[in-house]
Formats: C-alpha cells, structure tokens, sequence
C-alpha cells in the first residue's frame, strides 16, 4: 500500500509542478515561436499539422483524424479563417464539399508547431532512456489507464 501512496503523491507533484512550469512560462519572456503557438487551442495546432501533412482537408477528414466533434472542427476552423491562417477551397466538380489549405501564415503555424513537437518529442525520449523495456511497458500501461479514467469522467 506505500508504493500506491508514494504514486499517488508522485502523480500530485508532477500535476503541481506542471501548473507551476505553466504560470512560469505566462510570466517570463518566452521564445517567439512559443508565444504565437499559445495563442492557438491544440485542436487548431493540430488542424494546421494535419493539413500541412495531407495538402487539404475538409471538416469530416479532420474529426475522424482528430478524433474530435464536428461541432468542435468547425468552431477552430473558423477562427483559423479569420485569421488567414487558413483559406476555403472548392473543388470545380462539388461546389458543395468545402477543403481547407494553408494560407503562408498557416505554413508558418504548421512550421512552428511541428519544431516544438520536435523539441517536446526529444525531452521525453531523452527521459525514456533513463528505463528498461519492462518498466516502460507500466509507464504506458499507467499512462493509458489515465488517459481512459480521464475519458470516462
């Protein structure tokens, strides 16, 4: 029962500091490329990265990939419209399905988002080495337990 209290008030410090590295970031002058990808939600972000990787996209491609509400694809697209990240594109043959691509700016994004991907991707491997193939066998099982206990809530 001590290892579940000692997990348990591992998890609380990793939530508190988490928090804590989040206010730091908002008070210091973080990178530029940091501070235009936090004035985007991830479902935005991951519109973008989405789009740069397949060319275009419409609204159904986008939720299933994303697994994320139509409702919810819309209401990110628009705000991508309205700030030309993206634009509206239509095929000659269906005026009616609506694509979306990359305006420069959305480049940019895309750019921007997939370097700090990068950058984020390298900080956890680099802790990944730190364990054995059995023990990161728990550390996905616990992860994938959280993240169902955090679905079903």
């Amino acid at each position: 029962m001590d290892k579940k209290i000692d997990a348990i008030e591992a998890l609380r410090r990793l939530i508190t500091e988490r928090e804590s590295a989040d206010r730091r970031r908002k008070r210091m002058n973080v990178s530029q490329e940091e501070a235009i990808v936090s004035d985007w939600t991830l479902t935005q972000l991951h519109i973008v990265a989405v789009i740069k990787e397949k060319g275009k996209a419409n609204n159904i491609m986008l939720s299933e990939i994303l697994n994320v509400s139509k409702p919810a694809i819309t209401k990110a697209v628009k705000k991508l419209l309205e700030h030309n990240i993206l634009e509206k594109t239509q095929q000659e043959d269906n005026k009616k399905e609506v694509y979306y691509l990359l305006t420069k700016s959305g480049e940019m994004l895309a750019l921007i988002h997939n370097r700090l991907h990068e950058q984020a991707k390298n900080r956890y491997l680099s802790i990944f080495n730190n364990f054995n193939t059995t023990e990161l066998e728990t550390i996905i099982r616990f992860l994938n337990a959280i993240t169902e206990n955090i679905k079903s809530h």
